[in-house]
């Protein structure tokens, strides 16, 4: 193995033997080397081959200013996952966990914690990667000597979430297509305009989000049995809301084959009342 380029002591930028740029890493590989040196395999801990050309930049650059460490945790984290989880996580997690976690680390240092919005329902509809998200803040905190909130383990879940999402195809644009029929459904039906900047929308689409994920991956929805007493409250006290979800639930079974759950509809009947309510207070 050539160092072409040294980022770090323990970073370096080569080839592999298909002839692809790939970055390697290890304990000390680079130091008191230069460009065109050999380094022994057996010194390599870690071969990276990210898929695109640009990712490649931004990793290189991202590792170039950071202490191993935290390549190492990002590393333990990301194996463990894909483990548990059963698939193959995609490369940008590298970068985006990776970098997470050394702000993370720096912030909490300096008392800054950073509450996490949408920590319940990050919790709720995907409690497998937030098992392994509590699992991860668990080890950082043991390996870093700082204590990480509940709140990071929801970002963490976010990150695995969105890992998946990328590895199994590129659904951005049907996510993004999803989430503008049920709004425009939502807009119309319930005759209003929404506050773009509020938090109840915010929350709305996030919690749209998740569910388009679900929905396009074949993810179900865990199952949570909603009472009976309360769902038709909630069905009652916020009518318009209710009347909204079904016309949204009609659509999804015509176009997509797709039946909302009932606690689904539970859950979005309440999130379209808040940003009902919040349209008509602006």
């Amino acid at each position: 193995m050539i160092i072409e380029k040294i980022l770090n002591n323990n970073v370096i930028v080569t080839h592999d033997g298909d002839g692809r740029e790939v970055v390697a890493m290890g304990r000390g590989l680079a130091f008191g080397r230069h460009c065109g040196d050999a380094v022994d395999d057996a010194r390599v801990d870690k071969v990276y081959r990210l898929s695109d050309q640009e990712m490649l930049e931004h990793f290189k650059e991202l590792l170039a200013g950071i202490s191993p460490d935290y390549m190492d945790a990002s590393n333990a984290i990301i194996e463990e996952a894909e483990k548990e989880l059963g698939v193959k996580l995609d490369d940008s997690i590298y970068i985006s966990l990776t970098d997470h976690i050394h702000m993370a680390i720096h912030r909490l240092r300096k008392g800054i914690p950073i509450h996490n919005m949408m920590l319940w329902e990050t919790k709720r509809f995907y409690p497998k990667e937030y098992e392994g998200a509590l699992r991860a803040i668990a080890y950082l905190s043991k390996r870093f000597g700082v204590e990480l909130p509940e709140d990071e383990a929801g970002f963490i879940a976010m990150h695995l979430i969105d890992a998946q999402s990328r590895a199994k195809e590129p659904m951005a644009e049907r996510i993004v297509g999803l989430i503008g029929e049920i709004t425009n459904i939502v807009r119309l039906a319930g005759h209003i305009e929404y506050d773009k900047d509020s938090l109840a929308y915010y929350r709305f689409v996030t919690h749209l989000k998740f569910f388009a994920k679900r929905m396009f991956t074949g993810k179900q929805h865990p199952g949570e049995e909603i009472d009976e007493d309360m769902a038709q409250m909630i069905a009652t006290k916020y009518a318009l809301a209710h009347d909204c979800v079904g016309k949204v639930a009609a659509l999804l079974k015509e176009k997509y084959g797709y039946d909302v759950s009932e606690d689904e509809k539970f859950y979005l009947t309440i999130h379209v009342a808040k940003v009902i309510k919040q349209s008509m207070a602006v």
